[in-house]
C-alpha cells in the first residue's frame, strides 16, 4: 500500500469537510420529525467524530512538530483550541436532538434555528481551516 501523500491527505479532509455539510443540508432539508433526518444527524455525528480524530492524531502533531518552519506549531494550537469549544457545542446538539423521536421539538423551529447557528459555524470553521490551516500542513510537510 503506498504511502497518503500530503495532496491526498488534504482532499480527503476537504471532502470529509462537503460530506459533513450535504448531510447537515440533508437533515435540516428531511427534518428531525423522520427517520432519514434523525439518520443523517446521527451520520453527520459519526463523519465528524472521525474527521477530528484524524485531524487530531495526524494534522495537528505534524503542524507541532515542525521545527524551523515558522509558527506551525501556534498555529496548530490555536486551531485545536478553537475546534474544542465549537465541538463541544456540536455534540451538545446531537445529544439533543440526534436520539429524538419526535419528542423534542421535532423538526421544529428550535431545530431549524439551531441547525442554521451549527451550518454557518461550521462553514467559517471550514473556510478558515482550507484557507489557513491545510496550507499550514502543506508547508510543515514540505521536503
Amino acid at each position: 500500500m503506498a504511502p497518503v501523500t500530503t495532496a491526498h491527505f488534504i482532499r480527503d479532509l476537504k471532502d470529509e469537510h462537503q460530506r459533513l455539510l450535504d448531510t447537515l443540508e440533508d437533515a435540516r432539508r428531511l427534518g428531525l420529525g423522520t427517520a432519514e433526518g434523525r439518520r443523517c444527524l446521527f451520520a453527520c455525528k459519526e463523519l465528524l467524530s472521525r474527521h477530528l480524530r484524524k485531524e487530531d492524531t495526524m494534522l495537528y502533531p505534524a503542524l507541532r512538530q515542525a521545527i524551523g518552519k515558522g509558527d506551525l506549531a501556534n498555529v496548530a494550537d490555536a486551531f485545536a483550541t478553537e475546534m474544542q469549544s465549537i465541538s463541544g457545542s456540536l455534540l451538545e446538539f446531537f445529544a439533543r436532538y440526534d436520539a429524538s423521536e419526535g419528542a423534542v421539538d421535532a423538526g421544529g423551529l428550535d431545530f431549524a434555528r439551531e441547525l442554521g447557528r451549527i451550518i454557518i459555524a461550521l462553514k467559517m470553521r471550514i473556510q478558515r481551516e482550507e484557507t489557513r490551516l491545510y496550507p499550514a500542513y502543506e508547508k510543515a510537510r514540505a521536503v
